[in-house]
């Protein structure tokens, strides 16, 4: 039989003529409609409800105080602080600890202590013995050992510390006048004001009083109670078990002893205590690999007790952690189709807190200038049009706009771009908050639209929407009420604080379907099948933690809570647990990482070692089996040479794609990565950055180059460069640069740019090498640019091992092609320290593992030759063709040369080599169409440390 049974019996047998009088209290609220439903199952005819409360809504009847919330009393605590601290910070750097001296306060009320003793001006032991003659030996013994060891002797530190201690006593006498004032307060402070009004007066109540279910009362509500039970009746039933009872070292029924020993609570202890815990149970304890293993675990065991047609309701899943609630939800079986939620939920966690967070970062980093207008920083832009609510709303627009940014890198989106989306939560997020309005009035303002779209598709996102409704709409009164208004760095901070404090109290209809809460909430409830998750020590019972201005010792010498309060009603939530149920089973997660111990709770070993239940450990992992790397090679099927076919003219013009130097140079790496890269086409998503890495300063150096010699030929039929005409080339070069840049971060040449941060130097060395090179040139001038980031292709036919002819399209973006008497330079940029030297033309085919330039293979030559390959194709064989690299990190010496060597001369003319190079070049591409050559892993494992596929190799 449950406890709420043996009320609904209690109330039948004792109060059935008055049912409809009787008042009921229970901890919380969530026991009432399961009393109803116990009830509704014992009469036999229609009967007036009992009214049912928790303990804080039955009081606060007596009380014309109302509860206020944890924002505006943090804020009254504040405005009361300032009267006697003058230069303090501001609100958002109160509110922290603001929060935790409000708690402080509630524990004095609670535990209804003198706060002017509390707070006292100690200055000394001597001090401590004049002013607390109130304490006895050993509480006086454990205040003078803590200034002991907190200040061995007095110091500037010790009197800051003690002023602190007589404000706060100020402070808090000041905040009590500022609520009776407004006529608000929390529930200590409302509790402790019923406390003193029946001294005086008696609290006017009809009809009997029954306090179910209490275990560990505060001083003060243990005063409210004894006064219901003495001075008007009030009975109060007790939930209990004989096994932590009646043994005195069981932490879980120490309260409970002491109010069985009380004068007037002790009468209402039943004769005989019950002795349930001991019963045969069936107790599993289960230790699983992280914590979203315990879900996958507890979804499985639901799954399998429903199938055997085991009640949704004899069931319960309790949390000790709230974010482990939707992990949990996901894994409900499907056969599950009735689910009630029974606990908080903390707002910081919910999708929405992640947008508005975002749109503030928006704020944060948004520019006005009138040349651009407004622009916002891409990375909170993103964070914003990719979220999940917007991004199911407008997914077809939002789409091109998110890869436009991301493929033209722009660093700031301008808001023309974001607006022609069309959607009204972007026109409210991406705009300026003006200057009578505050941030507080800007995230509402994002909420509401986002209510008009976002409630029609979702359904859990109703509740989130109207608790940040709730929250700001306090946050906006509040600032009102400041004399100055507050930036955005000051409301960042705010927010965030204010958010971590409020929870969703998600509640539905607790009497039916599968239950899931936390551990508080299953007071008064019994349920026989009963899976807890997180059982590890420092979670259940949770670990000590130091959030109170009052030390250790002096909560002790003045009798306030301490982790020993704390553990010992995590006890008895515990083994209340066992008093009725059949089967128990215990999840913990084994890792010990991200806080976690890996250890089991204490409370399992105590079972283990004090109780004569039988508990089956054990453990949920996968036998690790160290297996030997196996290589990855993909054969040739049709399949595979359908996807090769696209560098072909087997497929229409609009899909075929031409292979580079870059990706035969990937080939000769590693076959795999080949096939990754150009069969497959997978690649790593690039991240925008406001700043130039190694490649795109590349990038950068080629387009200046490109850009300012594009211009110097401009007009000019010829392409001709004379010695004239570098005098506009080298007052040009900043122009160049900025276009360069503005190409590179997507600004188009209307909107104003400006370089900041590093990119000032990154310009400084692009000017540095750009300048060497017009140095260079205007030596070797005059000369005609023939193409500037020119695009060559040439059809390659292959034989492959089939017999079958491939039209190979090869193709290439030479930097640049120049000619003078009768000799064409293919000149390839390049940003590091690529080597010239070639031992021979067949060495830059060879493939042997571990091959670099030094021992034959050079892929800037390779590359090189291959550039020259396509000019010549393109332009036949009547020019002399010289290859040639203008290596960055070698302009500067002076006896630099840009020309190739091979076999240690330089050069001149690569058109000799050209049948050399073409027959290694199709004896490749043969191999690359050959079936019965697969895509094989390089075995030049040194290759694999900057591979983007490494992890699919396992490397």
């Amino acid at each position: 039989m449950t406890f709420l049974s043996e009320v609904a019996d209690h109330l039948l047998a004792n109060h059935k003529s008055q049912l409809g009088e009787c008042t009921v209290v229970f901890p919380n609220r969530r026991a009432g409609l399961f009393l109803k439903k116990h009830l509704s199952k014992k009469v036999d005819k229609p009967v007036w409800s009992p009214t049912v409360f928790s303990l804080e809504d039955f009081l606060f009847r007596f009380s014309n105080i109302k509860k206020a919330d944890t924002l505006s009393l943090v804020f009254e605590l504040y405005e009361a602080f300032k009267e006697h601290q003058s230069g303090s910070e501001g609100f958002e750097t109160f509110y922290f600890w603001g929060e935790m001296l409000l708690r402080d306060f509630e524990e004095v009320d609670h535990y209804m202590v003198n706060p002017k003793q509390l707070f006292h001006h100690i200055k000394s032991d001597r001090q401590i013995a004049e002013d607390f003659y109130f304490l006895d030996e050993e509480q006086e013994r454990l205040i003078q050992k803590f200034w002991q060891e907190f200040f061995p002797s007095a110091t500037k530190s010790q009197e800051q510390f003690v002023e602190t201690w007589k404000i706060l006593a100020l402070v808090y006498e000041r905040f009590k006048e500022r609520l009776i004032k407004d006529g608000i307060g929390y529930t200590s402070h409302i509790y402790r004001e019923l406390a003193d009004r029946i001294e005086k007066e008696q609290l006017s109540i009809s009809g009997p009083v029954i306090f179910a279910g209490f275990n560990a009362l505060t001083p003060v509500e243990e005063l409210l109670i004894k006064h219901f039970v003495s001075e008007h009746n009030a009975e109060v039933l007790w939930d209990i078990d004989a096994y932590y009872l009646e043994n005195e070292v069981q932490e879980a029924g120490g309260f409970l002893r002491q109010y069985q020993k009380d004068a007037v609570l002790g009468k209402s202890f039943p004769k005989e205590i019950p002795a349930t815990i001991n019963r045969d149970k069936q107790v599993d304890v289960t230790g699983v690999s992280l914590e979203v293993g315990q879900a996958k675990a507890i979804g499985e065991q639901v799954g399998e007790l429903v199938g055997q047609g085991v009640s949704l309701e004899e069931i319960v899943i309790i949390l000790p952690q709230d974010y482990m609630l939707f992990p949990v939800l996901n894994a409900i079986p499907e056969q599950v189709e009735k689910l009630n939620v029974t606990m908080g939920y903390p707002l910081k966690e919910t999708p929405l807190f992640g947008l508005l967070e975002a749109s503030l970062e928006v704020q944060e980093h948004m520019q006005l200038s009138a040349e651009n207008g407004l622009s916002f920083y891409h990375k909170p832009t993103l964070d914003v049009l990719s979220h999940p609510y917007l991004y199911k709303e407008e997914k077809n627009p939002l789409d091109k706009l998110i890869k436009d940014i991301k493929k033209k890198n722009q660093v700031r989106v301008f808001q023309p771009d974001i607006l022609e989306v069309g959607s009204s939560v972007l026109n409210t997020i991406f705009r300026q908050v003006n200057e009578a309005e505050d941030y507080a009035a800007y995230l509402r303002s994002i909420v509401e639209v986002l209510g008009q779209q976002v409630v029609e598709r979702f359904g859990l996102e109703c509740e989130y929407l109207y608790h940040f409704q709730q929250l700001l709409s306090r946050l906006n009164q509040i600032l009102e009420r400041q004399t100055e208004k507050v930036d955005l760095k000051t409301f960042k901070g705010l927010f965030r604080k204010a958010t971590q404090s409020v929870k969703i109290p998600f509640s539905g209809e607790p009497v039916e379907g599968l239950q899931v809460m936390g551990v508080l909430e299953t007071r008064n409830l019994d349920f026989k099948h009963v899976f807890m998750l997180n059982m590890n020590e420092d979670i259940f019972p949770a670990a000590q933690r130091n959030g109170s201005f009052v030390p250790y010792r002096i909560r002790k010498a003045f009798d306030l809570p301490t982790f020993e309060v704390q553990d010992a009603i995590y006890a008895y939530l515990f083994y209340r647990l066992f008093q009725r149920s059949e089967r128990l089973s215990f999840y913990y997660n084994m890792y010990a990482d991200f806080g976690m111990s890996g250890e089991v709770s204490r409370f399992i070993r105590q079972l283990e070692q004090e109780s004569k239940l039988s508990i089956k450990r054990k453990k949920l992992s996968n036998s690790i089996q160290v297996r030997e790397r196996l290589p990855i090679s993909i054969e040739k099927t049709q399949e595979v040479l359908d996807r090769l076919s696209i560098y072909t003219d087997r497929v229409p013009p609009k899909d075929q794609k031409k292979l580079s130097a870059s990706a035969l140079n990937v080939y000769y790496n590693c076959k795999l990565q080949f096939y990754f890269k150009y069969v497959l086409r997978l690649f790593s998503g690039d991240e925008l950055s406001d700043e130039l890495d190694k490649r795109n300063f590349g990038n950068v150096l080629h387009r200046t180059l490109e850009f300012l010699y594009q211009d110097a030929i401009e007009g000019k039929t010829d392409g001709l460069v004379t010695a004239n005409d570098f005098f506009k080339i080298r007052n040009s070069v900043d122009g160049a640069i900025e276009k360069a840049f503005r190409k590179h971060f997507g600004m188009g040449e209307k909107r104003k740019f400006e370089l900041k941060d590093r990119n000032v130097v990154m310009a400084d060395l692009i000017r540095k090498f750009v300048n060497k090179i017009i140095d260079m040139d205007e030596a070797y001038a005059p000369f005609s640019i023939v193409s500037l980031e020119g695009k060559y292709e040439q059809i390659f036919p292959v034989q492959s091992s089939n017999g079958k002819t491939y039209n190979i399209r090869l193709g290439a973006d030479i930097d640049r092609v120049d000619q003078k008497d009768g000799a064409v330079r293919v000149i390839d940029y390049k940003s590091g320290k690529d080597a010239k030297e070639i031992e021979s033309i067949e060495k830059v085919f060879d493939s042997t593992p571990g091959t670099t330039w030094k021992k034959g293979r050079n892929k800037a030559g390779f590359q090189t030759l291959f550039y020259a390959l396509l000019y010549t194709g393109n332009n036949g064989m009547g020019q002399a063709v010289i290859p040639g690299l203008l290596n960055m990190q070698e302009l500067f010496q002076p006896d630099f040369d840009y020309r190739l060597t091979l076999g240690g001369n330089p050069l001149t003319d690569a058109r000799p080599h050209m049948e050399t190079f073409q027959s290694k070049l199709s004896e490749l591409l043969s191999e690359i169409f050959n079936t019965e050559q697969s895509f094989d892993q390089t075995e030049d494992e040194i290759r694999c440390k900057f591979c983007d596929f490494k992890g699919i190799c396992g490397r």
